[in-house]
């Protein structure tokens, strides 16, 4: 789905975000450290659990919260030159430009393969590749499905992560990207 003009996007989070933050942003997900939204409000709201959990493990809030937020924010499409880069389907780029950010050693071999321009690009938008296909890539690295490079292995990996049931995320990458999104509202939820 691409961005359009005046799109509302939503992020899951153990915290309100009004001020996005870059610095806040972890190494190791899906189109590597930038701040994640989506298009499903609800899909926002289920990040909310594990974004508890994890703010949990790292001593962040306490044991006993209970509720988290999901902030919304309408993306406004710049006058100025912005690099997207869109995957259109979960396929073999996308499962190795995923594979790199989440397990880079052992992926280092697949890095040579990828456009270096989905590298650049400061918004990237593509299917979710969620906690629980952590396995399933990690399974795929260990070159236990077969070659990391090959049809076969590629093919079962993907089959494993049902794309077709995964929700497409955005990804914005730099402070240029950051600034075309305006803050809207945060709900609290409880979970």
């Amino acid at each position: 789905m691409k961005l359009q003009d005046g799109m509302l996007l939503f992020h899951g989070s153990y915290t309100a975000v009004e001020q996005i933050d870059l610095n806040q942003c972890v190494w190791g997900k899906d189109f590597g450290k930038g701040f994640y939204l989506t298009h499903a409000p609800t899909q926002a709201r289920n990040f909310i659990k594990s974004s508890l959990i994890k703010a949990k493990a790292k001593g962040i809030i306490p044991d006993s919260q209970n509720f988290g937020f999901v902030s919304s924010f309408r993306y406004h499409k710049p006058e100025f030159e912005l690099s997207i880069h869109e995957f259109d389907k979960a396929d073999r780029l996308w499962l190795w430009f995923i594979s790199q950010n989440r397990r880079r050693s052992l992926a280092k071999a697949l890095i040579p393969h990828i456009d270096r321009s989905i590298f650049e690009a400061e918004i990237i938008i593509g299917k979710i590749a969620n906690d629980t296909t952590n396995p399933v890539i990690t399974t795929y690295l260990n070159g236990l499905y077969g070659e990391i490079s090959s049809d076969r292995a590629v093919i079962i990996a993907i089959e494993q992560l049902l794309p077709e049931h995964l929700s497409e995320q955005y990804c914005f990458l730099t402070e240029k990207a950051i600034s075309t999104l305006e803050f809207q509202e945060a709900r609290k939820y409880v979970i």
